[in-house]
């Protein structure tokens, strides 16, 4: 008899301990997101991006972590957004190229030249259009984490430069999107999409002559070995977003996303500032590495952008009344 009420004590005992164990810290607080990024980890972006994964960990006490995926090894670019939206991985980064077709309000941030190089300009803009994309992209199923401005855009081409407005005549140049696209039709070259990863082998196979790129992103990804004549445009072109499926995201609980939503805050801001020097450091090892890059005027970029600037009135088109509040912001 005593046997049997010491065993039934124990069975209780266990049992409330599992029982405390669970609601101690409830499972759903606890998330790892497989996260796919697209550049490897030798990139200028990578040091960031393992920042922020760092700072989560440590802000949330390791209850949110980033588990990141480099070089396109979980999915490729062309797919991460749809696999962030359906579940399949927990978020990515991408390029505001592959989310103006789902989002049209956001095709103001996807031309070439549509934001300066300039530091505060940069920071300005993010703080402004953060909020409305939050908020575009929850509808999709999204969660926005944080966005980065760009510059450094550059042409890279196998066996010229391109400098002025009659340079790009004639050419067959990688854009990202379909507004770049209208971009260089505009200045007479015929645009082709073709995935990131699968950009070097079309230039050294002579699918396209030029793409255009970052200054970072061409150095990683070497394709200056088979593209070497750069011309260093400084200006930007498209945006990185950082974001997450909507679904996963809710099930951190409301501090830990505050604090992950304010690493990515504090990231965002200190590398929108960093992103200028870091892609002028580029164009100099892109130089170090055996590329012929040239530095366009001010007048020179100024000439490319007024012979481009057809694509604002299809933009104004595709965004429609939702995309005002990013023209009044962006098209000024």
């Amino acid at each position: 008899m005593i046997q049997t009420i010491r065993a039934s004590i124990r069975r209780a005992a266990v049992a409330t301990a599992f029982a405390a164990s669970a609601f101690a810290l409830p499972a759903a607080a606890q998330q790892t997101f497989e996260f796919a990024v697209w550049y490897s980890d030798r990139d200028y972006y990578a040091p960031m991006t393992n920042e922020f994964a760092a700072e989560v960990e440590k802000a949330t006490a390791g209850r949110v972590k980033f588990k990141l995926h480099y070089s396109g090894a979980l999915v490729p670019a062309k797919e991460t957004v749809e696999a962030a939206r359906n579940g399949s991985i927990g978020g990515g980064t991408t390029s505001i190229s592959f989310l103006a077709p789902i989002i049209r309000e956001f095709s103001y941030i996807e031309p070439l030249f549509w934001i300066p190089a300039d530091a505060k300009v940069a920071a300005d803009m993010m703080d402004n259009l953060g909020p409305l994309m939050q908020t575009a992209m929850e509808r999709r199923g999204m969660a926005l984490i944080f966005a980065l401005p760009s510059s450094g855009l550059i042409s890279a081409c196998r066996r010229d430069h391109i400098r002025t407005v009659a340079d790009w005549k004639g050419k067959k140049i990688r854009a990202a999107g379909r507004l770049q696209g209208i971009q260089l039709s505009a200045v007479g070259a015929s645009p082709v999409a073709i995935d990131p990863g699968e950009l070097y082998i079309a230039l050294q196979n002579g699918t396209v002559d030029c793409t255009m790129f970052l200054a970072n992103l061409s150095l990683s990804t070497k394709i200056y070995e088979v593209a070497p004549n750069i011309t260093y445009w400084a200006d930007g072109a498209n945006s990185s977003l950082y974001f997450v499926n909507l679904a996963q995201w809710r099930k951190v609980s409301e501090a830990d996303r505050k604090a992950v939503l304010a690493v990515g805050d504090r990231i965002a801001k200190k590398w929108a500032v960093e992103q200028i020097g870091m892609q002028q450091n580029a164009a100099k090892d892109l130089e170090k590495a055996g590329a012929k890059v040239i530095y366009p005027t001010r007048e020179e970029i100024d000439a490319t952008k007024k012979a481009m600037s057809a694509v604002w009135a299809e933009v104004d088109k595709i965004a429609g009344e939702a995309g005002k509040p990013y023209r009044a912001l962006i098209v000024k």
